[in-house]
């Protein structure tokens, strides 16, 4: 299904702030030398002494004027296909280096100092007088998060390396690395009573706002049923059925409580719950359903289709355990906004009870409560003492929520997350057709 890109994501660069250029001394060494040539010359005066000297001067000279040309020679530039990503993507970019000196650059350097987890474009290339070298560097994006892209540089120097040449690009570009979207278990979540556009499998006799399909007339069917303009058409008597529709409202409570949350890395409470809100709001959107976010320091108020897809996998992408705000007290701040005959779902690994009565709160205005529990202790190693205490916890909190009637599901380390490709997303390619040589732009849908 397409969807529409965020109104940041042009793919447009930074303009730089300002490029600098300087020329370093890599080695004292030939200076030591020419010194003590010219000690030795005041002392042991001797012709092959000045010849040396001045070999060794001019030599120096080449060096330095062959790394100032080519600081001032060389140029680079840096190019992303796409401004976002999702979590697993590869990501891609084009580096380009002009030598626009009079002086081949036998050796140029491109470092990067990005901050995304394992990307490494840096790169060595010999560049002629006039030339253009360029590579394609490619890197997965191991996790979501928000990263940065540069600043980076170049590195040359003359033959010898006795003087570099650097060249620096301040330019940062920031990068949003969204969570995908993974394969849920059967989640039976409870449905609110308040309207909303949902479509089910079931229909129903009652009026409704969308009809799903006609049948023959039957016994006890009431006569404002009948769709006439059938009726006329198939010569008897034929009756709407329309689609049920449940609530369209969800509301997903996210707990980021830093206190609660256990394991490290991708094999942590808190990427896990990431990636079950990223989950649960794409299914549930693809159902036509309105559904909002709820987390420590943001709220996504319940609204249907893919830009709220987007803001969504936004709020989620720049997510980080917070300390000190329980889950408790973001049902209690959710409370006057929530509304009524709504589903709301709270997702965390806390085996606190006091979140419970905050959620039985929330059913008592007229919502459908249901949580979604990760088992805190299966992402502790087998020797930590708080194991066994947490999975006690644990089932006590269940007990206690189904006593309560709230339905509960319970996520561990063990399960599998797989990516589903309902999502797909538009990008343009320059190709060239062979028989002309002519360059056209091509719009590609690629598959996440």
């Amino acid at each position: 299904m397409d969807h529409d890109y965020p109104a940041w994501a042009t793919g447009q660069a930074p303009r730089p702030a300002g490029i600098r250029r300087s020329i370093r001394l890599r080695s004292r060494l030939p200076l030591v030398v020419l010194g003590l040539l010219l000690i030795n010359q005041v002392f042991n005066p001797a012709r092959i002494w000045v010849g040396i000297m001045l070999g060794l001067g001019a030599l120096l000279l080449l060096c330095y004027l062959w790394a100032r040309a080519l600081r001032d020679g060389l140029e680079a530039q840096r190019s992303l296909r796409g401004a976002w990503v999702l979590a697993g993507d590869t990501l891609s970019e084009l580096f380009t280096v002009e030598n626009h000196s009079g002086m081949p650059a036998l050796w140029v350097e491109v470092l990067d100092h990005s901050n995304l987890p394992g990307y490494q474009p840096d790169w060595v290339a010999y560049v002629e007088v006039n030339g253009r070298q360029s590579y394609r560097t490619e890197g997965r994006c191991q996790r979501r998060g928000v990263f940065t892209l540069g600043p980076w540089e170049l590195r040359s120097g003359d033959p010898l390396g006795i003087f570099e040449t650097q060249i620096e690009y301040p330019d940062v570009r920031s990068i949003l690395v969204y969570p995908r979207a993974m394969l849920l278990p059967d989640l039976r979540l409870p449905r609110g009573v308040a309207p909303g556009p949902a479509r089910t499998q079931r229909r129903s006799n009652q009026t409704t706002a969308t009809v799903a399909t006609v049948r023959p007339y039957a016994p006890g069917d009431p006569l404002r049923a009948i769709h006439w303009r059938q009726t006329a058409r198939q010569g008897e008597f034929m009756v709407k059925q329309f689609d049920i529709e449940p609530s369209g409202d969800l509301w997903i409570v996210l707990d980021l409580d830093a206190s609660v949350q256990a394991g490290e890395g991708a094999q942590s409470t808190l990427e896990y719950a990431i990636t079950l809100v990223a989950s649960l709001a794409t299914q549930m959107l693809a159902e036509n359903r309105r559904v909002g976010l709820a987390a420590p320091g943001f709220q996504v108020p319940p609204q249907s289709g893919q830009l709220q897809l987007w803001r969504i996998l936004e709020a989620l992408a720049q997510a980080e355990a917070t300390p000190g705000y329980s889950l408790a007290r973001l049902l209690s701040d959710l409370r006057p906004v929530s509304g009524r005959g709504r589903t709301i779902v709270a997702v965390t690994p806390s085996t606190d009870p006091a979140w419970s009565g905050e959620l039985l709160h929330l059913a008592g205005q007229g919502n459908a409560p249901a949580a979604l529990l990760l088992d805190a202790a299966s992402f502790l190693s087998p020797e930590d003492p708080q194991r066994e205490e947490r999975s006690g916890m644990l089932a006590g909190l269940r007990s206690l929520l189904t006593q309560h009637g709230v339905a509960s599901h319970l996520i561990d380390r063990s399960f599998v997350f797989r990516p589903v490709v309902e999502i797909t997303r538009t990008r343009t390619e320059l190709r060239t057709l062979s028989a002309f040589g002519r360059v056209i732009a091509v719009d590609v849908q690629e598959v996440l």
